[in-house]
């Protein structure tokens, strides 16, 4: 009997000691911001969502190569890491269509026509090791993940004005899993500037802040795109 009391409390300590999910503590924030990092966290290059391969014509290329920052300058940075490849081509004539355009507004997607000519152009694609980094849903190129380092602090657990649930604002530092070496080139941070700022932030352990909502299943990021604000 003895015996059975004492694995009884042995049990008790134990589930004591696992905590509740909806204690406040340094393993539920941190639970709670890995959630929408892991879901939004992704880092990508912000090209939009580009059709490959991208097609470039004679003229436009000639206007955009001394630009780093146009289309023809991140694809040129792209192809200097091999992400794409560029080869002269005969491309299709395309040009901006207004009534599409006005269309876009109710629905229509592409504001682009084809004319049926034929123009000497640069045509660029996904390289195999291109394809590695693409992702399909965005139609964008990506270096990397937001990941939590370490949670700071946080402040005293309260119901902020006009609310009804417990909420804390969490400062945390974050780091960046998985990034590509390529990311840190310099004609990719030329290209694409802000890659450059991300990844300095992130080296430098600087601190984010994010609002933590105490919910029915927990602590939970909230706000704008699950982010929140701090008062």
């Amino acid at each position: 009997m003895k015996t059975h009391l004492a694995l009884a409390v042995a049990g008790a300590i134990t589930l004591t000691a696992c905590g509740s999910k909806t204690d406040v503590s340094e393993k539920n924030f941190g639970a709670a911001i890995k959630q929408p990092l892991e879901k939004n966290g992704g880092l990508c290059l912000g090209l939009g969502a580009v059709e490959w391969p991208v097609d470039v014509s004679e003229d436009n290329w000639k206007a955009g190569k001394e630009n780093p920052t146009s289309i023809v300058g991140k694809m040129e940075a792209l192809a200097v890491v091999d992400l794409v490849s560029g080869t002269d081509s005969e491309i299709d004539e395309v040009i901006w269509d207004i009534n599409k355009e006005i269309d876009e507004i109710i629905g229509t997607i592409n504001v682009n026509r084809t004319t049926g000519r034929k123009l000497v152009g640069k045509r660029y694609a996904l390289t195999d090791a291109g394809k590695k980094f693409y992702r399909k849903q965005g139609g964008d190129i990506c270096y990397g993940n937001f990941a939590l380092d370490k949670i700071v602090k946080w402040t005293e657990p309260s119901k902020w004005t006009g609310g009804d649930y417990q909420k804390t604002c969490v400062t945390y530092q974050y780091k960046i899993d998985d990034l590509a070496g390529w990311a840190k080139k310099p004609e990719i941070q030329t290209a694409f500037p802000d890659v450059g700022k991300i990844i300095e932030r992130a080296e430098k352990r600087k601190y984010a802040r994010v609002v933590i909502q105490l919910t029915s299943r927990g602590w939970e990021a909230i706000g704008p795109n699950e982010w929140g604000y701090c008062q």
